[in-house]
């Protein structure tokens, strides 16, 4: 079989398979977004297990490079931009406040949910929004083909000063699968247009996701 006639049998199937997945969607639940001022802290990747408000360490991760921080800051905001949020405290103000408590700790911060809690509170808002990637694994090849596919596991916290607690928190992990791999999530297959997306993209549609959840 030709590799275009291959292509053209897997995405046959992918259409089949969304519409029968199609009427089996689930109605969107809507969420009530967190009332009063809100602040996103920048992306960070846990060094320690101290650093973790909830989840683990992979084992052996790859040091996240601080240009991909940087786009995950930007993906967030536009997810943030695009949903229900009016406005936000962006992350060079809170990381002026973190800054300052890791000076006076001398640079030992606290456990990890204290010392964000404290944070929320310097910067004096009603709720923090913290994001934390944990893997990162970026796609070996092309969008047509790949040797890996993209891998990304990342959390985002929702942390009420009212409250002193963590009232939402969600989690994304995901490798990209074949369609062969997984038929059941044809529905993303096609939305990617058949295509291997990149570890970036990949961390966007989980950020909407995680926005939307939260009523943002």
């Amino acid at each position: 079989m030709t590799e275009f006639r291959r292509f053209a049998v897997v995405a046959l199937v992918a259409v089949c398979a969304l519409f029968v997945l199609a009427s089996c969607q689930r109605p969107t639940t809507v969420v009530e977004g967190p009332q009063g001022s809100l602040a996103v802290a920048g992306f960070f990747q846990p060094q320690s297990s101290r650093e973790l408000m909830a989840g683990y360490l992979p084992e052996d991760p790859l040091p996240v490079p601080n240009k991909i921080l940087g786009e995950l800051d930007a993906a967030l905001s536009a997810a943030l931009a695009s949903g229900d949020a009016q406005t936000w405290i962006r992350p060079p103000r809170v990381d002026h406040c973190r800054a300052q408590l890791l000076e006076r700790s001398e640079g030992k911060p606290g456990a990890a949910f204290k010392h964000w809690l404290e944070v929320a509170k310097c910067v004096e808002v009603d709720w923090l929004l913290v994001p934390q990637v944990t893997y990162w694994r970026e796609r070996d090849g092309s969008d047509i083909s790949v040797r890996d596919a993209a891998s990304v596991t990342m959390d985002l916290f929702l942390i009420s000063v009212a409250d002193e607690s963590i009232v939402r928190r969600f989690h994304f992990e995901e490798t990209q699968l074949s369609l062969t791999e997984n038929i059941l999530d044809a529905g993303k297959f096609v939305r990617r247009g058949g295509k291997w997306i990149t570890a970036l993209e990949l961390a966007r549609e989980g950020l909407k996701r995680g926005v939307k959840e939260f009523g943002l």
